[in-house]
Order: C-alpha cells, then structure tokens, then sequence
C-alpha cells in the first residue's frame, strides 16, 4: 500500500505533490519523504489553471467524470490531496503503482 492514498467514505484521498509548468501531464514519482505521489502539469500556477488540469487528469486515469473527481485541501499549494469518489483504495494503489513501475 502506497501511504499517501487513504480510504474515505465513499472514495479514496490521495496526497499529491504537483510540478506545474511542465512538459508533460504525468505521475512522476513518489516523495517517500513527504508520502506525496509526484505529479507533472503542463499548466502554469495561476487561475486555479493548474487545478483544473490535475481534475481532468485524474478522472482519465481513473476512467470517472471530472464530477467525481475533488480537491480537498491544498488548492493554492503545491502539496495537494484529492477525492476520488466511487474508487476503492485496492484500484488507486493498483494504478498508481503500475504508473510507478513504468517509470522505473
């Protein structure tokens, strides 16, 4: 079990720690440190731009709408925790950990 994705109630919450203003939209690694995953974003920090995009994101990955897809603290920080509502924390660490493998 990767530390920074917990069970919530009806959902699970992953910590995230995001690079903005990079050349790709990708998970990059993982902060064992912080017990953050590490994510790039294309968009520069400014006008929530950077949050949008790490929603639309995470609901590709995940394969739900953008609607079940929520920060929920750290919206004007780099250190960011999101909701992903209706995955179990099983299928979380399952794609999280086979985007880790990848970029070993």
């Amino acid at each position: 079990m990767i530390e920074g994705i917990r069970k919530q109630k009806d959902g699970v919450a992953i910590d995230i720690e995001v690079s903005p203003n990079s050349k790709t939209e990708e998970i990059k690694g993982y902060n064992e440190w912080r017990k953050r995953i590490i994510v790039s974003m294309k968009e520069k920090p400014e006008k929530f731009k950077v949050n949008r995009e790490i929603v639309s994101f995470f609901s590709s990955l995940f394969h739900v709408s953008q609607e079940k897809v929520s920060i929920i603290s750290g919206e004007k920080n780099p250190h960011k925790t999101i909701f992903i509502r209706g995955v179990s924390t099983e299928q979380a660490t399952e794609i999280i950990k086979e985007r880790l493998e990848k970029i070993k």
